[in-house]
C-alpha cells in the first residue's frame, strides 16, 4: 500500500485482518477521503455477507431489510465524512488515506483485548500476538461513530458484539481446557514415575533379603 499507509502501522495485523483494513482503505480511497475510520471498516465488513459482522447482525434481526437499512445509515455515514482535498483523478500518488486516530486506536484495544484474553502461561509469546479478525470487529463495535450508526438503524452495537465475542470466547476456553489437560498430563506423571522409582528400590531390596535367607539355609544343607 502507498501513500499515507506504511507498513509497520498494519505489523500487527494478521494477514486476514490487514485484507479488511485494505478493503477499508480502498473505500475511503474511492470515496475520495482523507483518513480510513472505523466506520469505513464497519461498512467493508457489512458488504461481505458471509463475514462475520454481517452474520452477528442478521442473528440479532433476522429480516434482511433490517441488515440493508444498517448498510444504508453506514453509507450515509460515510458521505458525511469530509473529502480529501486533493483529487484521486489529478493526483493519484497522493490518494492513498492515512489511517485515523480512532481507527489506530481500535487497534490498540484489540489487541489488548487479545493479549487479556491469551492462554497466563504463553505470556512470553504476548508480544508475537497479530490482531485476528475476530478481535478486530470487536473493537470496531466498541467506536462511538459506528455505535450511533448502528443504534439510527435500530441494532444494538453490544448486543453485537456479544454474538461476535460467542465464538471467540469458545476458542478461548478450547485453549485453555487444552492447557489445562497437559498440566495435568505433567502433574499426574511426575507422581507416577516416583511411585515407579519406589517400587523398584524395594523389589531391589526384596531380591536382596531374600538371598540373604537363603545363603544360610544353604549353609546348614
Amino acid at each position: 500500500m502507498r501513500g499515507g499507509i506504511c507498513s509497520i502501522q498494519l505489523q500487527p495485523l494478521t494477514p486476514e485482518a490487514t485484507t479488511v483494513v485494505k478493503q477499508a482503505v480502498n473505500l475511503a480511497t474511492t470515496r475520495g477521503h482523507a483518513q480510513v475510520t472505523p466506520l469505513h471498516v464497519a461498512s467493508a465488513r457489512l458488504a461481505t455477507s458471509t463475514g462475520l459482522l454481517c452474520k452477528a447482525c442478521r442473528q440479532c434481526h433476522s429480516h434482511p431489510l433490517q441488515c440493508n437499512a444498517l448498510e444504508l445509515c453506514f453509507n450515509i455515514a460515510l458521505n458525511r465524512l469530509p473529502a480529501s482535498t486533493s483529487s484521486p483523478v489529478l493526483a493519484p500518488q497522493y490518494s492513498t488515506p492515512s489511517l485515523s486516530n480512532a481507527l489506530v486506536a481500535t487497534f490498540k484495544r484489540a489487541q489488548g483485548n487479545q493479549h487479556r484474553g491469551f492462554i497466563e502461561n504463553q505470556q512470553q509469546h504476548i508480544l508475537a500476538l497479530k490482531i485476528k479478525v475476530e478481535q478486530l470487529v470487536i473493537s470496531i463495535l466498541d467506536d462511538p461513530s459506528v455505535s450511533r450508526v448502528m443504534r439510527e438503524a435500530g441494532f444494538s452495537s453490544s448486543l453485537v458484539k456479544t454474538r461476535v465475542e460467542q465464538p471467540v470466547s469458545m476458542e478461548v476456553c478450547s485453549q485453555k481446557a487444552s492447557s489445562n489437560r497437559s498440566h495435568a498430563k505433567e502433574n499426574i506423571s511426575c507422581p507416577i514415575m516416583l511411585f515407579l522409582v519406589v517400587v523398584i528400590m524395594c523389589l531391589h531390596h526384596v531380591d536382596l533379603l531374600v538371598k540373604l535367607l537363603v545363603a544360610p539355609s544353604r549353609s546348614l544343607i
